[in-house]
């Protein structure tokens, strides 16, 4: 089991980081005035950037917004490592075979996933309660 854990936490922290990307547009204008003056200045020129950044993450416009997506993003996966957690108990169960000792661990193993499921059955929620008590006091 401690196995599995130090291989499944460092996959989900990597899969949480949230990665931006900005994609930036520039534009360039360069106005070069050909006058020249009686003093031999050479012509000025002017230019300007402008920079276009979009949003890239789609439908996030607050840090509420945001924290509700990283929290929805994260008990989506944990679904599926219950669900692994789950086959990983059975499959204790099938090789138990009888044997007391591998039958108990096997239960151990069930009896804590559907401790960690009842868990984020629970966070899921209370972060749904609370998005639709912000919600509601927003509007």
């Amino acid at each position: 089991m401690k196995k599995i854990l130090s291989i499944l936490v460092p996959i989900v922290m990597m899969a949480t980081i949230p990665l931006s990307y900005i994609h930036a547009q520039a534009t360039q204008t360069v106005d070069t005035n050909t006058t020249q003056t009686q003093d031999k200045n050479p012509p000025k020129s002017t230019q300007q950037i402008v920079a276009t950044f979009q949003n890239p993450l789609s439908g996030v416009n607050s840090l509420g917004d945001l924290f509700y997506k990283i929290v929805n993003f994260i008990i989506g996966l944990s679904y599926v490592v219950i669900a692994a957690f789950y086959l990983i108990a059975g499959f204790k169960f099938v090789k138990a075979q009888g044997n007391p000792e591998e039958l108990s661990s096997a239960k151990r193993a069930f009896l804590n996933t559907t401790i960690g499921a009842i868990i984020i059955i629970g966070i899921n929620v209370i972060t749904q309660v609370i998005q639709s008590t912000i919600q509601s006091l927003q509007n």
